[in-house]
């Protein structure tokens, strides 16, 4: 589909920032926390993107190599398999959300795969590390299944790892688990949280100048993996990092900030979601801590923004992704245009996992095109995907499996950050950057 007009662009970003404009219309003067702006003024002229206009994807029909239409549901439907952690404690339900919207979006305007309607075979993981296991057995027990798609697996992807023993490709937006990035025949368009989480390292040093770092994160599962990598990232650049983490109860979190060092350090990193990020913001502000917070985009949700009273923290945010909501990105706008109507709203829409879902789907779509739907085994598909240099939907120009020997699977290791302004504005603060070197 083309990019919109500038008519229907302006519209859209008015639609897609209501909701955020009505929460802030309750208030929102606690939500800020200080100490941005100098990353803001300091940034502010690398924020332009680079990405060649081709490798800008906005026409997903072009995309995927697909034709106008439905698919035809009479024929034999293409099926992809589909892991995520959600329906326990943790876990992001929203990647999936997203990766139907596209199934659907696929089927209903692409016209499938070679005319065949795509579908998915679901399997969750709840809580437990072996119900990886039971994902990798249900989708290699299903012959109709030559590809494996993944959300957020932080959870279960060593149990998965070693049934599926890359007996059927697996395509992952981020690998979050640890086992990911190193696994046979799966393949990461916006890499690992490790190489992610090595820009932060390149911005906090090379943006902001800075010596030390407090990073303050849950101490959940994905989020203590998360810290792990932003700590090394940041390490890797030269500075200084404290970490402490904090349970996902708990409310008041002046203490854990206190004893990350937040009030001492030149940058401060959450890494958290929900009511975490809440906590994390109300402790910076009641100590006054004016130093730039650069957070990860976990905390970029409306839940986040009523907790704090109708507005999210005007911190610095980094993405490996175009962010959703840049209003000046085309890419963003036409995964907005498109995702509604097939049925993301735009609290779904804004959390990070979503658009990622969205990005994972469109990408087979155009890897099993081109393969061919009467051609699918997991052997055509692997070498399909081994030749994929891109683009890829939001994400950055360059695509490069295997470029890192030590994590093979990693195909990305670029990131942008962002400013938020207040009342759903955001501004590109960097063009795309690599880990420190």
């Amino acid at each position: 589909m083309p990019a919109p007009s500038r008519s229907r662009t302006i519209g859209l970003a008015c639609a897609v920032m209501a909701p955020l404009l009505a929460l802030t219309a309750c208030g929102g003067a606690g939500a800020t926390s200080p100490g941005s702006a100098g990353a803001s003024q300091t940034a502010s002229s690398a924020g332009t993107d680079s990405r060649p206009s081709a490798a800008v994807v906005t026409d997903y029909l072009s995309y995927v190599g697909g034709k106008e239409g439905a698919a035809d549901a009479g024929l034999a439907p293409v099926t992809v398999g589909w892991v995520n952690v959600e329906g326990g404690p943790a876990g992001n339900p929203e990647a999936t959300q997203g990766a139907q919207a596209a199934v659907k979006y696929v089927n209903e305007k692409l016209g499938g795969i070679g005319g065949h309607p795509l579908r998915l075979n679901v399997c969750t993981v709840a809580s437990a590390e072996e119900e990886g296991q039971k994902c990798g057995q249900q989708l290699l027990g299903d012959k109709n299944v030559s590809a494996i798609a993944v959300g957020n697996l932080f959870l279960g992807d060593a149990s998965f790892n070693s049934v599926v023993a890359g007996t059927k490709p697996v395509l992952v937006g981020v690998a979050t688990g640890p086992t990911m990035s190193t696994a046979k025949n799966t393949f990461s368009t916006f890499g690992d949280l490790p190489h992610i989480f090595g820009t932060w390292g390149t911005y906090a040093r090379d943006v902001l100048k800075a010596k030390s770092a407090a990073v303050i994160h849950t101490n959940t599962p994905g989020d203590k993996i998360a810290s792990g990598a932003a700590v090394k990232g940041l390490e890797a650049a030269g500075l200084t990092v404290k970490s402490v983490g904090f349970e996902a109860q708990a409310v008041d979190l002046i203490g854990p900030v206190t004893a990350a060092g937040a009030m001492t350090a030149d940058v401060v990193v959450p890494i958290s979601l929900g009511s975490g990020c809440v906590g994390i913001a109300k402790a910076l502000k009641q100590l006054n801590v004016s130093k730039p917070v650069v957070s990860t985009p976990l905390c970029l949700s409306p839940d986040v923004a009523q907790g704090l009273g109708g507005d999210l923290p005007a911190w610095t945010y980094g993405i490996a992704q175009t962010l959703p909501m840049d209003a000046s990105a085309a890419d963003s706008k036409a995964f907005l245009t498109a995702s509604a109507p097939a049925g993301l709203d735009y609290a779904t829409q804004s959390k990070v996992f979503a658009p990622l879902g969205w990005s994972t789907i469109l990408t087979y779509a155009k890897v099993l095109n081109a393969v061919g739907a009467d051609k699918i085994t997991p052997a055509a598909v692997t070498e399909e995907l081994k030749k994929f240099s891109g683009p890829v939907v939001m994400g950055a120009a360059e695509v490069q499996c295997g470029k890192y020997q030590d994590a093979p699977a990693v195909c990305n290791d670029q990131s942008r950050f962002y400013q938020y302004e207040g009342k759903g504005g955001f501004k590109p603060l960097t063009d795309w950057i690599r880990p420190a070197r």
